[in-house]
């Protein structure tokens, strides 16, 4: 078969995300304890109630995880005292902060080889439930395109973002569409629900039933698992 398509996840599969969230939240509450210090009179358990607040409220926004963000600091600086307007505001100016240092990744060395490996040969794109702006990291020139949650109206595992990958690729059969990610559940079974072949990275190496079309252990070892499905072995 040829393939058309091969699509990745980001985080945790083309580089480690633990630390650049932790770093951005970091950075973000600074810049929150600097410019809303009334911030700091909220407890832990009322940040949590409040984020539950925001969830019920704004049930459409659950896909959208940047959405949310604005949305739930907005409802912690309003709850602070701040006018409806300058609590919007301040959301906004918070989520440039956060959005700046989430996008300060640094991709694995492998993924940077892989990428430009198979760049070469077929049409890659990024999809991802996150926030992380492709175009803004050092990795954006091997990508045609890419698909967040957010701009896709739904996350994954749904079908639905798997299927918009496809109609930007150009691919009308799903089956010549390779999907690459850590996720056995939001990637792997989210893609072969759109009909596409995967590869699963497995990074835990247990023992589980999956209906990956290949599953891998290292970033090395995609190219030969996506050459495996092309040949149909």
């Amino acid at each position: 078969m040829t393939i058309e398509l091969v699509t990745f996840d980001l985080d945790n599969t083309l580089w480690e995300s633990h630390q650049v969230i932790l770093r951005a939240t970091k950075e973000t509450n600074t810049w929150i304890g600097e410019n809303v210090p009334e911030h700091a009179s909220l407890s832990g358990e009322r940040l949590k109630e409040l984020s539950d607040t925001v969830r019920q409220e704004h049930p459409e926004i659950a896909h959208d995880v940047s959405a949310f963000r604005i949305a739930y600091m907005e409802r912690c600086f309003r709850e602070v005292g701040l006018k409806v307007k300058d609590a919007r505001r301040f959301a906004r100016d918070a989520f440039e902060v956060f959005i700046h240092w989430r996008c300060q990744v640094d991709p694995y060395p492998d993924a940077i080889r892989l990428l430009a490996d198979l760049s070469s040969t077929y049409q890659l794109a990024s999809i991802t439930n996150g926030n992380a702006n492709v175009s803004r990291t050092s990795i954006d020139q091997y990508f045609s395109f890419n698909i967040s949650a957010e701009n896709a109206g739904a996350a994954k595992p749904s079908p639905r973002i798997f299927r918009l990958a496809l109609e930007l690729g150009g691919v009308s059969e799903p089956w010549r569409a390779i999907h690459v990610g850590d996720s056995l559940r939001e990637d792997i079974e989210g893609a072969a629900n759109a009909g596409m072949k995967t590869v699963w990275l497995d990074h835990e190496r247990e023992p589980t039933d999956s209906v990956a079309s290949a599953v891998v252990h290292e970033l090395t070892d995609v190219r030969q698992a996506i050459q495996s499905i092309e040949a149909g072995d």
